[in-house]
């Protein structure tokens, strides 16, 4: 009986700091693009399809996001993911900040690995195929070259026109 008791107490102060929590303000904001990513279309509607979510100010912020105590996960993970890597502020800081960040691109995609699993066991149709990491590949190895070179993509090569 007083097992029960003592059970039905426990029960009832978890039901209660559950309720109390859901009052914590979080940082669940999109704020506005200061100086957004400009790639072709097809590499934006990957990065958009598979990264967005956590690297930008675009962030869709889903039904758990809104719910304590996992909205504290999901939003500690949105403002990590924007702090490493934010396609909304692409083109501040100097040219050694924008080489590191496609470096982690890079990085990311041929290690063939999701880097939140999580997310992506969540999401499924934020998976990118072996397709669109080709692609994401070749436009980073254009923006390598015409980091080296200083020249923009002509469109006239073979290479250039996978893009």
């Amino acid at each position: 009986m007083i097992k029960e008791k003592r059970i039905k107490t426990y029960a009832s102060t978890l039901v209660i700091v559950l309720f109390v929590i859901q009052f914590v303000p979080l940082d669940r904001i999109n704020p506005p693009e200061t100086s957004p990513l400009r790639a072709p279309d097809a590499v934006m509607a990957v990065l958009k399809k598979s990264c967005y979510d956590c690297h930008s100010h675009e962030t869709k912020w889903p039904g758990p996001a809104y719910i304590a105590p996992v909205s504290w996960a999901v939003s500690a993970r949105v403002s990590f993911g924007r702090r490493a890597l934010n396609f909304s502020q692409w083109d501040t800081g100097n040219k050694t900040d924008q080489r590191a960040r496609i470096e982690a691109i890079s990085n990311t995609v041929l290690g063939s690995r999701q880097h939140q699993r999580l997310y992506y066991a969540a999401n499924q149709q934020a998976r990118m195929s072996a397709e669109e990491r080709r692609l994401l590949l070749n436009w980073i190895e254009n923006v390598k070259r015409e980091q080296r070179t200083g020249s923009k993509n002509s469109g006239n090569t073979p290479q250039d026109k996978t893009l």
